[in-house]
C-alpha cells in the first residue's frame, strides 16, 4: 500500500516583479496560511499515485495587496505528464502572507517563487 507525503516549503525563493523601477527580491515572507499535507495530498495527481511517482512543481506568482497569491504560472513541473503542475495551481489560493516582509517593505506587486514538493512512499519508508 502506498501512502502519500506531500509538503509544501514556505521556506520560499522569490524573484522581483518586472517593472519601470526594479523592486527588490523579497529574501523572506510570513506565511499567515499555506496547504496542509492533507490539501497536498487531496490533489496528488491519480496518475501518479498509480505509477507511484513523485514530482516537483516551482509556481510564480505575484502578490495581490491582501497577501494572497495571483496571476501564478508553473515554472517548473517534473516529472512532465503527470499532472503535477495542474495540482500545484490549485493549491495556490490556499498561500497568503503578510503585507509586510520582515524587512518592513510591502509584499503586494512583487513576484514569489513557490517550490512544492510531491512525495509517495511506501510502507517501509
Amino acid at each position: 500500500m502506498l501512502h502519500l507525503i506531500a509538503l509544501a516549503t514556505a521556506a520560499v525563493t522569490s524573484a522581483a516583479a518586472v517593472q519601470a523601477a526594479p523592486t527588490p527580491a523579497l529574501r523572506e515572507v510570513e506565511w499567515i496560511a499555506t496547504p496542509t499535507g492533507q490539501d497536498i495530498a487531496s490533489v496528488y495527481p491519480p496518475t501518479a499515485v498509480k505509477a507511484g511517482k513523485s514530482g516537483a512543481v516551482l509556481l510564480e506568482c505575484r502578490v495581490a495587496a491582501e497577501g494572497s497569491l495571483d496571476g501564478c504560472s508553473v515554472e517548473i513541473e517534473d516529472p512532465v505528464g503527470l499532472e503535477f503542475g495542474l495540482a500545484a495551481m490549485e493549491l495556490a489560493p490556499l498561500f497568503r502572507m503578510t503585507a509586510t516582509a520582515p524587512d518592513g517593505t510591502a509584499t503586494a506587486g512583487r513576484t514569489i517563487r513557490i517550490p512544492i514538493m510531491f512525495q509517495i512512499t511506501t510502507n517501509g519508508d
